[in-house]
């Protein structure tokens, strides 16, 4: 239950965040002609969502990290554009502001929002019933309660969201939401950085790789500074809804009016508890969902003609692979292989720098794991020297074989011994 609930709110709770702000600025700025493009936008997305997780799904056909580059490379100028955008705004009317060029960009936003975060949300039912017994059981139940617990989370967040930011003061609005978006652009920019890392397209300077791997793994700050920015805004409301000297033109209207601010203070005491569910689910769940993963046995794999060969059926699946090669001098050497996307492997030696052969890597929740120090390593750095990483080993790929020659291992024997 545990594990699905987090799946989904780890994909999609960000952008309900963000999404459910946007949607209320728009409506305080009185934005009315960009629901329809936006909605459109979200069909289009939705579609081409459930269609790339029929393809996952169903065949090999598409490869995942050229559409997320694709819809990220588009997302991010257009994002820009809408904090320009929206900035100009500010001196225009609704009419002036709500202009072909905003409509635009909110659809495009929308589509590509719809269109990258959900083709998860289509692949998980698919999943439910890996590694149960029953599928008629009590955990496969579990299992779907936490799925679409998480969605409810999700959609109550995006809604209670909206409803913060369409009644705060647009003059106090203004500046959060433009904060929320550079925050998520932030967000956004980290795991374009994972994606063309792992594609070797970035330069490989030093200090240019230490810094896209400090950002990777301490990818999880923009959803904090969403939930602080998000929980100021609630407070705003609060205090504003709370404050305010209630008059109306007679009695009923006051009752009304004094309705309508126990309204709003409750959405955001909601707003409020909803956040910290998340900060709680994406901390405190996570570390206990993670605690589950074990270090499993190396696997002794026979030689041929001094290689070692590794079919690509075997070590493709996404999953750490540990592996122990014996020297001539009766020496364990032990090595990991790992698929980091599409078309990527990493392979290294079951030991690094810093740590030595002392320990070992395992697998968390698609990063690597130092046992000895528990410092997380993105999979998509695997194959780079640095800091913990595992030590880089040479290999080839030929004919649907990943090929390691013995010699680059027997050269790596001291740090065994």
């Amino acid at each position: 239950m545990l594990h699905f609930l987090l799946l989904v709110a780890e994909a999609v709770l960000p952008v309900s965040i963000i999404l459910g702000g946007l949607l209320g600025f728009a409506r305080q700025r009185r934005l009315f002609e960009v629901r329809a493009p936006a909605g459109c936008g979200m069909i289009l997305g939705i579609l081409a969502a459930a269609a790339l997780a029929f393809l996952k799904m169903g065949t090999g056909f598409i490869v995942r990290e050229y559409y997320d580059l694709g819809l990220l490379a588009v997302m991010i100028p257009c994002e820009l554009l809408l904090l320009l955008a929206l900035f100009r705004s500010q001196s225009l009317s609704s009419e002036k502001a709500a202009s072909p060029f905003m409509r635009t960009l909110f659809f495009i936003i929308a589509a590509a929002w719809t269109g990258y975060y959900l083709p998860d949300i289509f692949i998980y039912p698919s999943h439910f019933a890996v590694g149960v017994v029953q599928v008629v059981s009590s955990d496969f139940v579990l299992i779907i309660v936490g799925y679409l617990a998480g969605l409810l989370l999700c959609m109550l967040t995006c809604r209670a969201a909206y409803k913060v930011c369409s009644q705060i003061p647009l003059k106090m609005l203004f500046p959060m939401i433009m904060a929320l978006l550079v925050v998520f652009i932030a967000q956004q920019a980290i795991i374009l950085g994972q994606l063309l890392l792992g594609r070797g397209l970035l330069p490989r300077y030093d200090w240019a790789l230490d810094l896209i791997i400090f950002f990777l793994n301490n990818a999880r700050l923009t959803f904090f500074g969403l939930v602080g920015i998000s929980a100021i805004l609630a407070l705003i409301l609060w205090n504003c809804s709370r404050g305010a000297v209630i008059m109306g033109d007679n009695p009923a209207e006051t009752r009304k009016h004094k309705s309508e601010a126990r309204t709003r203070i409750r959405w955001s005491k909601g707003y409020l508890v909803l956040l910290a569910a998340g900060l709680l689910l994406l901390t405190v769940g996570a570390y206990y969902d993670n605690k589950k993963v074990e270090l499993s046995p190396p696997l002794a794999v026979a030689v041929t003609d001094g290689k070692i060969v590794l079919p690509l059926s075997m070590v493709g699946d996404g999953a750490l692979h540990r592996f122990v090669y014996t020297s001539r001098s009766g020496v364990n050497i032990r090595y990991i292989v790992i698929k980091k996307s599409e078309t990527a492997y990493g392979v290294g030696l079951d030991a690094c720098d810093v740590c030595g052969s002392g320990g070992g890597y395992y697998e968390r929740k698609g990063q690597v794991v130092c046992i000895l120090c528990d410092v997380v390593m993105n999979k998509s750095t695997i194959g780079f020297a640095g800091g913990c990483n595992p030590v880089p080993l040479p290999f080839k790929i030929e004919g649907g074989q990943l090929i390691i020659d013995t010699e680059s291992l027997e050269a790596e024997e001291p740090r065994f011994l």
